[in-house]
């Protein structure tokens, strides 16, 4: 089991200020073309990238020639799963179920 897998079965967020400029991250660019009627296509594609600045919250990222720019959150570490897998599993919820407390009755 990797350290991202809970035994809830979500994934746990990784440790977001760790990230170093020469770091690999996987990174995941959306886009959205009307296609009529009112409807939009919505097209995800997943990608590896390497960290080469990193200023406050902001990130510049190269992958296969072309940068990117990304705020600190919109992007993983290498080992981790990737930005599909987290909207695909969902996040661990575990801290959030043990800070609920039971409705008075």
């Amino acid at each position: 089991m990797s350290k991202y897998q809970c035994k809830c079965g979500g994934l746990i967020l990784p440790d977001f200020d760790s990230f170093q400029v020469g770091d690999e991250v996987n990174c995941m660019v959306e886009t959205h073309k009307p296609i009529g009627n009112g409807m939009v296509s919505v097209n995800q594609r997943a990608f590896v990238g390497k960290i080469l600045n990193i200023n406050g919250d902001e990130f510049k990222i190269k992958s296969k020639g072309k940068q990117y720019t990304f705020l600190r959150g919109e992007f993983s570490p290498i080992d981790a799963p990737g930005p599909i897998e987290y909207f695909r599993l969902g996040k661990c919820r575990c801290e959030l179920n043990q800070e609920q407390k039971p409705c008075a009755e």
